[in-house]
């Protein structure tokens, strides 16, 4: 009985290594790691700020073009992830978290000019007349060398220039058809100074707020008028609180698409390539969607009920554009700025 017994024990003792392979060799093929392999990397996040809506052409373009080309560039070291709305805070929000490093991607307005008056020349009233044009200038790298120069000061890398679009006015008090019309009406204005000079020539009533405000300002009478693209008047649905819309096309504006520079410095040179060829090929298929619905956006708002006008742009120029002449007065690198798309355009 104690021989059987024991014979039954050795026999345990020697099965238990058969038992082991075989658990490991479920594991492999159930995909995970043995204990003699490597974990796979976790994907670096990159996360991208903006304020469009997501039906904008600018959310369409990151999400169908930037978003597929940096992560299969890549082979997935990088994951994008994409915040629109105002997800990630408003436009100031999002500008300090790509400096400090807390965001890595933002594609924002013309909100740092205070600072860095060179910056004024990518979204200035009256300097460009329409938005390839616009596209083309403000994306040459002689122009975007001295952008960047100013960027060189708060820890970001333009990697180019997008889109934002030929900037109208739009309000809830009457029509306008000529420039005495804006008289009275109080226009919202983004944070920068040259925004607010250029309506201050014009005649309007000035109110400075952040985006993410403005529906509600308007439901308030706060505001009861403000300037963008007709697609963002669209997008927002601020056409619900604004039945009046003039084409004014008086300020063709450009976003710029900044990274954090330390986090793209800390990116092998051939990821910078892809991330750079990416932005290349985000704006211009933003500026290809942009195009092809800025016709379409305004027949849809007159659809909706908005009365669509379309004052003299020359009136409103010959008012508006001595802001450029004080501002190259004021500042220097502005004019120099300036002096270079002049250039560009073959002025």
């Amino acid at each position: 009985m104690k021989k059987r017994i024991l014979s039954l024990i050795l026999a345990s003792v020697m099965l238990l290594p058969l038992v082991a392979c075989g658990g490991s060799k479920t594991d492999g093929a159930a995909g995970t790691t043995g204990t003699s392999g490597a974990a796979p990397a976790k994907a670096i996040p990159l996360k991208v700020a903006t304020y469009y809506a997501d039906t904008h052409p600018t959310s369409i373009a990151l999400e169908e073009v930037f978003k597929p080309m940096v992560e299969e560039a890549t082979e997935g070291r990088y994951t994008v992830e994409l915040y629109g709305n105002n997800a990630l805070g408003g436009e100031a929000e999002f500008n300090e978290g790509v400096k400090m490093g807390t965001i890595e991607m933002c594609v924002t307005g013309n909100i740092m000019g205070d600072q860095y008056p060179a910056l004024y020349a990518a979204d200035f009233p009256w300097l460009f007349d329409d938005v390839k044009q616009a596209s083309e200038v403000s994306n040459n790298p002689e122009l975007t060398a001295m952008f960047q120069s100013a960027f060189d000061q708060c820890n970001m890398t333009c990697l180019g220039l997008s889109i934002n679009g030929n900037r109208c006015v739009s309000n809830n008090v009457h029509p306008i058809n000529t420039l005495a019309d804006l008289k009275g009406i109080k226009l919202r204005l983004p944070e920068a100074a040259h925004y607010v000079a250029n309506f201050k020539a014009l005649g309007a009533t000035t109110v400075t707020m952040g985006l993410s405000e403005v529906f509600t300002a308007l439901q308030q009478g706060t505001i009861n008028g403000q300037e963008n693209p007709p697609t963002t008047l669209l997008t927002n649905g601020w056409y619900e609180v604004q039945p009046y819309l003039a084409i004014t096309n008086h300020q063709i504006s450009m976003n710029f698409v900044n990274v954090n520079t330390n986090f793209y410095k800390s990116m092998s040179e051939a990821d910078q390539k892809a991330l750079q060829e990416a932005v290349t090929a985000f704006v211009a298929k933003q500026l290809e969607l942009y195009q092809a619905g800025m016709e379409a956006d305004v027949e849809t708002l007159k659809e909706k009920g908005v009365e669509v006008t379309y004052p003299d742009r020359e009136e409103f120029k010959k008012a508006g554009s001595v802001v450029i002449d004080d501002y190259c007065a004021k500042y220097p690198d502005f004019k120099t700025a300036v002096d270079k798309v002049h250039e560009l355009q073959g002025a």
